[in-house]
């Protein structure tokens, strides 16, 4: 499924509709069931990426982390590569279904976490800025890039299956355009919350 995004083939985007990551009994148990490739490949791959997308005037320079700990859909807690200090994300230009807190998990958002989980926990990630680096509850505002594709961009990757609306705050709204073309493209195929919420 992510093969040819994570080697970086021009692709369309893919998804499970229900969030499930299949088994492969077969594999390694350090080998990605999506993509064949050992952690420590993968790993290799994205250090190696450049020209990685990011906000017309950045408020920091790209940094490379490993997920350690995905919270929902649209939040993690990651570690920079070489430092051991914890960092909360929020990625921008989207939001996700809320899953349980004291409430009920909103539609969607349940499959919208487990999603996530299965494609960036334990994973080395770019975060890439716009031009507001932080929110007002201290969480990191990223771009998250696992590839130079458009499924790669996981930001819009989330909309573009239907985990995830559209949300822009100003100023961080470089790619408002794309991912609101995201959102009707996931729309009108009926993918993921489009179909399973309604209206």
């Amino acid at each position: 499924m992510l093969l040819a995004v994570l080697l970086g083939c021009p692709t369309a985007f893919h998804g499970d509709s229900d969030g499930d990551v299949d088994a492969d009994t077969d594999v390694d148990a350090d080998t990605d069931t999506d993509t064949g490739l050992t952690l420590e490949e993968d790993d290799a791959r994205v250090r190696a990426l450049t020209g990685l997308p990011e906000g017309q005037d950045p408020a920091a320079p790209p940094l490379l982390v490993r997920i350690d700990y995905v919270v929902d859909g649209d939040t993690f807690y990651c570690t920079p590569d070489g430092t051991s200090e914890s960092l909360k994300v929020r990625m921008i230009g989207m939001d996700t279904p809320e899953i349980a807190h004291d409430d009920p998990a909103e539609c969607y958002g349940n499959d919208a976490w487990a999603y996530s989980e299965s494609q960036l926990l334990d994973h080395l990630a770019w975060l890439t800025f716009d031009e507001d680096p932080d929110d007002d509850y201290g969480r990191s505002l990223n771009y998250v890039i696992r590839d130079t594709t458009e499924a790669g961009f996981f930001n819009r990757n989330l909309v573009r299956n239907g985990y995830a609306l559209p949300l822009t705050i100003a100023p961080d709204d470089t790619y408002q355009a794309e991912i609101q073309s995201d959102a009707d493209a996931a729309e009108a195929e009926g993918r993921g919350l489009w179909s399973a919420c309604g209206s």
